[in-house]
């Protein structure tokens, strides 16, 4: 442990919080992914900051990502709110399109169908 005065070392690697896609389950670091965070009124809203008080969920910045989240409702799962209102759905869905690059160039190695990783037992 460092005494007080000293330095940390230059060495030493950051702490990155990690979160995952409702949607596709990858997970990335906190930044790079999206949060929505669910309103008092049972809403679901993009969270620019990060920092807004109430239940969060992560997605990439992939609209493919979104389609699935509403599709299937991980959206509502993971915020656990009733189901969204097509208004609504259809506002977060213009968010995600309305975002330049908003499909992903590695989409490819994205595909939520993708089958699960080979796990070893």
């Amino acid at each position: 442990m460092a005494k007080a005065g000293e330095s940390q070392g230059a060495g030493r690697v950051k702490h990155v919080p990690q979160r995952t896609c409702v949607a596709c389950r990858r997970t990335d670091a906190k930044r790079g992914l999206i949060r929505l965070v669910r309103t008092p009124e049972g809403l679901a809203e993009v969270d620019l900051t990060g920092k807004r008080n109430g239940r969060g969920a992560y997605l990439c910045h992939t609209v493919s990502c979104w389609e699935v989240a509403i599709k299937r409702h991980a959206l509502e799962r993971a915020l656990r709110v009733g189901p969204l209102s097509a208004e609504n759905q259809r506002d977060l869905l213009a968010y995600i399109r309305g975002l330049d690059g908003a499909e992903d160039p590695r989409s490819d190695a994205h595909a939520v169908d993708m089958p699960p990783h080979d796990v070893r037992v």
